[in-house]
C-alpha cells in the first residue's frame, strides 16, 4: 500500500457500486476536489509539468471534474500539492471529512455520491464548501 495516494478510485468499484450509473460517476469527486486545487493554485510545480494542458483546459472549463480526475488515473497523492497544502490534504481529505461534506453538499436525496452530476454548478457548490474548511483548518 502506497502511504503516498490520498484517494484511488479502484476503491469504489465493486459490489455496492450501483449498476445503472457509469463507472465514470466514480471519478467526479476526486475532480472535485482537484479542481479546487486547481482553482486555487495549490498544486505540485511537478503536477503542473506532467499535466499543465489539463490545467489549462479546467481552468478555462474546458473539461470536467470527471475527466480531469480520468486524467490521473484515479489516483491522488500527495505528490499533486504543494507542501503547505498536504497537512490539509491529510486531515480534510485524509481524514474522512471531504467525503462526508461532498456527500451532504450534493448527494442528499440521490441514491448514492456516484449519482451526483458532473456539472459546474455542482462544483461550485462543494468549490465553497472546501474553501470554507481550509479557511476553518487555516485559523485552527
Amino acid at each position: 500500500m502506497n502511504s503516498n495516494i490520498v484517494d484511488n478510485v479502484r476503491n469504489y468499484f465493486g459490489s455496492s457500486f450501483p449498476d445503472e450509473v457509469a463507472l465514470d460517476q466514480a471519478y467526479l469527486h476526486m475532480g472535485v476536489f482537484m479542481g479546487w486545487v486547481i482553482k486555487n493554485d495549490f498544486y505540485s510545480d511537478d503536477y503542473e509539468d506532467e499535466y499543465g494542458a489539463q490545467i489549462i483546459h479546467f481552468m478555462n472549463n474546458e473539461i470536467s471534474p470527471i475527466i480531469l480526475a480520468e486524467t490521473l488515473d484515479g489516483i491522488i497523492d500527495y505528490s499533486l500539492f504543494r507542501e503547505t497544502l498536504k497537512p490539509f490534504v491529510r486531515t480534510y481529505y485524509g481524514g474522512g471529512q471531504y467525503l462526508a461534506d461532498y456527500q451532504h453538499t450534493l448527494s442528499d436525496g440521490l441514491n448514492s455520491m456516484f449519482h451526483v452530476k458532473d456539472s459546474w454548478e455542482n462544483f461550485d457548490a462543494m468549490k465553497s464548501v472546501i474553501s470554507d474548511r481550509y479557511q476553518d483548518w487555516l485559523s485552527s
